[in-house]
């Protein structure tokens, strides 16, 4: 539906600001965005990954028999290829560093271990997405802090590592991706699940579509709130700007709401209000979908747009056009320190000799925010003329379709 192509362009819109800077705003508007982003446009990203999945397999009726075993083997393949994709876009893109952790082959872990609850009506679902909100990011801390420690569970852990083709490659084997990554699966399965138990309503109805909206946001005033409290009925501060899972030495931070956390409230906080930008779409593209089409195309491609801005990251980074994008000003010093740079790992690779661009490219630099934007939206409608799908949309789609058929005709 054009309203989910809508929130899923906004999803990665949110992802374009954190990393490029928020194009067209200055001043405390360009903060305030930039802070509304943080967190909550992963959390829609993957909330609607789990809608997708909804419709990919019944849309409101589970399948069952053969159609459920058709479902979870174009599930599974595709989940398959995203790791595989993720995994390569990761690699060619590790000049970003920590700036950014390429989201997609958790996805393809996300979705391998969503096949066992296709079958589930959408109460089944929500039950399941609540119940790992409330145990998800606990396991994860515990598991992780056995994992610091000098226990079997570190053992498992290296042993596997040593022999994990993904960790060789990009650091994106099955512990980075259960745990120990930037979107631990452990801590953002539940909005995938939450995500198809979406997409089994009718979405189409008005009612649904208020209940989601009232639903989301008590959600998340709820989760905050709640949050606000337990800190300071048990004296622990609210952890500040760093993002990333827990740390295990801050046990009282899986309190907080701190956005990219994985923390049942940070769970709760941004997946409502992905819920309430999921029912808001919904309901304008109803009135005005015309207005809206641009957008709705651009959303589609979401896949490639997603690799195309991890890439172009990649490049603005080296060739020393970061600190000209609108980046906050800690990470613009950080990009011109030259041979200053420390070398640490995961640091990104700005220019050893702090040279920054000049000419056009230093304008393109500058105005990577409004640039990237008007390309985002502008390629997708041009795309769209002569294919229905994005380039790595159809990609995964036909290997998806033909891979299937195979295995259909081998058994």
């Amino acid at each position: 539906m054009v309203g989910v192509d809508v929130a899923r362009f906004l999803a990665v819109l949110g992802m374009f600001c954190i990393h490029f800077g928020v194009p067209f705003l200055t001043g405390d508007a360009e903060v305030w965005v930039a802070q509304f982003s943080s967190g909550r446009s992963t959390a829609l990203f993957t909330l609607l990954a789990g809608v997708s999945l909804a419709l990919l397999s019944g849309r409101t009726t589970p399948p069952t028999g053969d159609a459920l075993r058709q479902a979870r083997l174009r599930i599974t393949l595709r989940a398959v290829l995203l790791l595989v994709l993720g995994i390569l876009l990761a690699k060619a893109t590790e000049a970003t560093g920590f700036l950014l952790t390429v989201i997609i082959p958790f996805y393809g872990l996300y979705f391998l271990l969503a096949v066992p609850f296709i079958r589930l009506r959408a109460r089944g679902l929500l039950i399941a997405a609540a119940v790992t909100a409330l145990v998800g990011p606990q396991v994860s801390f515990v598991l992780r802090t056995w994992i610091a420690g000098d226990t079997p569970m570190a053992w498992l852990v290296t042993a596997v590592n040593t022999v994990d083709p993904g960790h060789l490659i990009a650091k994106a084997g099955v512990f980075d991706l259960l745990l120990l990554g930037f979107y631990p699966t452990f801590s953002y399965l539940p909005l995938v699940l939450l995500g198809m138990a979406v997409g089994r309503l009718d979405l189409r109805s008005t009612k649904v579509r208020c209940w989601l909206a009232v639903a989301g946001l008590a959600v998340s005033i709820a989760g905050w709130r709640v949050s606000e409290w337990l800190l300071q009925t048990f004296d622990g501060e609210p952890p500040g700007p760093t993002e990333g899972t827990v740390p295990i030495e801050h046990p009282h931070w899986l309190l907080a709401t701190t956005a990219h956390s994985g923390t049942t409230f940070e769970l709760l906080d941004s997946g409502g209000i992905a819920l309430v930008i999921l029912a808001v779409c919904l309901m304008l593209t109803d009135r005005v979908g015309k207005l809206f089409k641009p957008l709705a195309a651009a959303g589609s491609m979401a896949l490639t747009l997603y690799a195309l801005h991890a890439a172009t990251m990649a490049w603005l980074i080296v060739v020393g056009g970061y600190s000209l994008s609108g980046v906050p000003e800690p990470l613009a010093q950080l990009s011109t320190m030259g041979p200053d740079l420390p070398d640490t790992p995961g640091m990104p690779a700005f220019p050893r000799d702090g040279h920054m661009p000049d000419g056009v490219v230093a304008f393109i630099c500058t105005f990577m925010p409004e640039v990237f934007l008007i390309f985002a939206i502008a390629f997708p409608l041009v795309w769209k003329r002569f294919f229905r799908r994005g380039p790595l949309e159809g990609a995964v789609s036909e290997s998806v379709r033909w891979l299937s058929d195979r295995f259909a005709r081998r058994s």
